[in-house]
């Protein structure tokens, strides 16, 4: 009995660990993401974050050791719901926010240059490492154990300006040693990929001047300290404007082996609404401001949308009053917007999605 009760434990680890190796590793074939098989995959997927206030206080208000345990066991119900394919509608990636509640000191006071998740100036590079083993990691290896690619964005969001050789620059150069110095980061390279910066806006050089080889001059630095650290899975790159623009790769290319280019997707944006949702004119604007896709695998690490209902509304990136809708940071029908949008990935092949929010 007691031999048996060892090979049923032994049995379960070498389960778990095949489990975990059945994820085939990805890499960038020219336009499209390949498994190791030389298949074809493109991601669809959903995104969430692990602060509590973006989850209705799940594990309450508070983000620290004492709330891991809670917030894990939150994802897990995640993890099970959204690779259900009993439903009809699963995922097959995962976009994790390493979200500054965790990364900040609470015993320092911002210095109120920044708001919201723009402040850095509360950063903590030892939280980051702490958190990066006790929490993100775990979340991670969970969402591998149900089936899910994960792609990492870092804590927080772009500066309204950001320059080469700026702070903003040294902070996500920080942000990317640390995470990518993490040995089970790197295991799972194949896994795993990283989203280099959230909505990028402005993009100017040392010298604080517009210049079309800036947005290039800024990432392709932070791109070669994780390949010196030793990670060699997937990178996605953002563009300017929020994420919508990527004309200026195309003059000064990114320089990399494994590589795509992560965009964000909203109504309004690429000229098309709920009013102007003509499908060729959404093809062909996204080639227009995303031209890269005739080279490089896409990813739209945030879309979402739903329709306008009576009530209030709030000021989009672009200072646009946006009218109320069902609780997404869209508003549009999926019947005009929704079928334009999905007229985009139609007609291009390597394009992959990832929803706002769970």
């Amino acid at each position: 009995m007691k031999f048996k009760s060892w090979f049923c434990f032994f049995s379960f680890l070498f389960t778990m660990t095949i489990n975990a190796q059945l994820l085939p590793a990805l890499h960038v074939d020219g336009t499209q993401l390949r498994d190791e098989a030389g298949n074809k995959v493109v991601l669809h997927g959903v995104a969430d974050s692990p602060d509590p206030s973006d989850n209705n206080l799940y594990w309450g208000i508070v983000a620290n050791d004492d709330s891991i345990d809670a917030c894990l066991n939150y994802f897990e119900k995640i993890f099970t719901a959204i690779t259900d394919k009993s439903q009809g509608c699963y995922t097959n990636v995962f976009r994790l926010h390493l979200d500054p509640v965790w990364t900040n000191n609470p015993n320092i006071k911002s210095d109120g240059n920044y708001l919201g998740d723009a402040d850095i100036s509360c950063f903590s590079a030892s939280r980051l490492k702490v958190y990066m083993k006790s929490l993100y990691w775990k979340i991670i290896e969970r969402a591998m154990a149900h089936g899910l690619y994960v792609v990492v964005r870092p804590p927080g969001t772009c500066h309204g300006t950001i320059y080469v050789n700026g702070e903003y620059q040294d902070y996500l150069k920080d942000v990317w040693d640390i995470v990518t110095n993490n040995d089970s980061i790197k295991k799972y390279s194949g896994q795993i990929s990283f989203e280099l910066a959230n909505e990028p806006v402005s993009v100017l050089d040392e010298n604080g001047e517009v210049s079309e080889s800036a947005i290039t001059d800024f990432f392709q630095p932070i791109i070669n300290i994780i390949r010196e650290n030793g990670f060699d899975g997937i990178i996605w790159v953002p563009g300017k404007t929020w994420s919508a623009d990527y004309r200026s790769y195309v003059e000064y290319p990114i320089s990399d082996n494994n590589f795509g280019f992560a965009v964000h997707n909203y109504s309004g944006w690429f000229l098309i609404t709920d009013d102007n949702c003509d499908h060729d004119l959404a093809i062909n604007s996204f080639r227009e401001y995303v031209p890269v896709v005739r080279t490089n695998p896409i990813l739209i690490t945030e879309v979402d949308w739903s329709p306008e209902k009576e009530g209030t509304g709030h000021y989009d990136n672009n200072g646009n009053w946006v009218l109320s809708n069902y609780g997404t940071w869209g508003t549009a029908s999926t019947s005009k917007w929704g079928m334009a949008y999905k007229a985009i990935l139609d007609y291009y092949d390597n394009v992959g999605m990832i929803a706002a929010s769970t």
